[in-house]
């Protein structure tokens, strides 16, 4: 090659990659603003929506560490497990240190029912004391253990989240349910009705308090409780097993 040549090859890639360089500023906006309207239609549930915006967004700019979260998590409201992995993975080698993202990897992991893998993930988590909501990954190493049939160590973590958030709902139902696994009734009625008490239309926690009551032999109160649950909404499949289970009763 010439050197006057080799000089214009030079040239012309510098000016190639000066017009790349100027351009990415306006790519990464531009994403930006089709990411911000992905998360809008991931708050209102719209799934389909949201990926479509955020797959956009990503062609514009994928190297941003939000962006492939919320691909993470719209891909996982769409059931697509393994690709909601891809994603949060790529969010965290983007930001190592973005707990959203192992947190939401871990959660989904725990749907695969991948419990020790999601157990490593939460653990980073968990230990890493600039994370805003510690209680959750907290939470979601208490569950991974509870299907693990490791009820001590789940209460452990359960207590934990609630030293942390004392109105978390999630881990009293927690403990309610490791109780119930252990067989120790009293100790389950007590945390599912300080669940119910903190959390009074969630209804799953009534239907599931009325079941500790059926147990144990508490048949007025399960009664009542089953139309409490049906009270709260009478057009939900639960509110349909309980009118089941409280028409069995009355017979």
């Amino acid at each position: 090659m010439k050197r006057s040549t080799r000089i214009l090859f030079v040239l012309l890639a510098a000016a190639l990659l000066a017009g790349c360089a100027s351009k990415t500023p306006m790519l990464k906006k531009q994403s930006a603003a089709q990411r911000d309207l992905g998360e809008a239609y991931l708050s209102q549930g719209n799934y389909t929506a949201a990926l479509k915006e955020l797959l956009e967004a990503e062609s514009l700019y994928p190297d941003d560490y939000l962006l492939q979260d919320d691909l993470g998590k719209a891909y996982t409201a769409k059931e697509r497990y393994e690709t909601a992995l891809i994603h949060f993975q790529r969010s965290i080698d983007l930001q190592p240190d973005y707990g959203p993202a192992k947190n939401n990897m871990g959660s989904v992991l725990l749907l695969m029912k991948r419990w020790d893998e999601a157990i490593e993930v939460l653990n980073q988590v968990s230990d890493n004391i600039l994370y805003a909501t510690p209680h959750y990954p907290v939470y979601n190493l208490g569950w991974a253990y509870y299907n693990k049939k490791m009820y001590a160590t789940a209460i452990s973590y359960y207590n934990k989240a609630l030293d942390i958030q004392p109105e978390f709902v999630l881990p009293m139902r927690g403990i309610a349910m490791c109780h119930m696994a252990e067989g120790r009734l009293a100790d389950a009625t007590h945390w599912f009705e300080k669940a119910v008490k903190t959390a009074p239309k969630f209804q799953q926690l009534h239907y599931e308090l009325a079941g500790v009551y059926l147990r144990s032999g508490a048949y007025e109160k399960a009664k009542s409780t089953l139309s409490d649950t049906i009270a709260i909404d009478d057009q939900t499949p639960i509110a349909a097993k309980a009118e089941r289970d409280l028409k069995a009763l009355s017979i």
